[in-house]
């Protein structure tokens, strides 16, 4: 049984029109492993109280915890955090929990997500940088979205390029007719890289259709199960 602190709510961001960034004071910022998530026990009406959300910050002694939660319509538990958390309020957060973590820092990254499953990537990403400086081997990020405004964290991705040569940032658009960059779907834009550095481990979360298509893909590649690490987002 996972234990539960109460967490006040220190600021709230919209970063899309339908996601918003959640700052919370939480007392175990420094213990947790970038990638892993949290649950929040909700005062909801639904078979189950209780809802997984990555972590998007890094390990801090801070005593803070970010949060990258997108709103579901028809969901009771993102419509009541939306709809009745403002800042100072309180939630019930659990310890960390999960096994999406980085196992060999030594090995050049493709990490690919879709929507909210960049979140475990910009700690993964944030943690590298403050642990070495800089990140020590190439790391790609491969973010699949449907608009320019659904890119989340974009300026922090940008300012990362211009600053770490190590970086590559690959937004890839699916309907927006006037993005000029990449279009369509992530699988054309992680397929050359998979081609070139058979020695890349790759980690894929969001949407399941999009991890599970792009497992497939690398199995077939010929990457074996100890390169490829998921989580789903739906």
């Amino acid at each position: 049984m996972s234990e539960f602190f109460d967490c006040e709510v220190l600021s709230i961001q919209q970063l899309s029109p339908t996601v918003r960034h959640f700052r919370l004071c939480y007392p175990m910022s420094s213990t947790f492993q970038a990638g892993q998530f949290v649950m929040l026990d909700l005062p909801i009406e639904a078979d189950f109280s209780t809802r997984s959300y990555s972590i998007a910050s890094e390990p801090n002694s801070e005593g803070i915890i970010e949060l990258c939660i997108v709103l579901k319509e028809d969901g009771a538990g993102t419509r009541y955090i939306f709809d009745s958390i403002k800042t100072g309020d309180k939630l019930k957060v659990s310890e960390p929990q999960g096994k999406f973590v980085i196992a060999d820092e030594e090995k050049g990254l493709v990490m690919i997500c879709t929507g909210t499953g960049v979140a475990p990537f910009r700690s993964m990403i944030r943690d590298l940088v403050t642990k070495h400086g800089s990140l020590p081997h190439p790391v790609y990020l491969i973010f699949g979205n449907r608009f320019k405004q659904d890119i989340l964290y974009a300026a922090e991705w940008k300012a990362l390029m211009e600053t770490d040569s190590n970086f590559h940032f690959i937004p890839v658009l699916s309907r927006d007719t006037d993005w000029e960059g990449a279009r369509g779907y992530v699988h054309a834009f992680y397929m050359p890289v998979a081609l070139e550095n058979k020695e890349y481990h790759y980690y894929l979360c969001g949407w399941t259709s999009m991890v599970r298509e792009a497992k497939n893909k690398l199995k077939e590649l010929g990457y074996s199960r100890k390169q490829l690490k998921f989580e789903l987002y739906d």
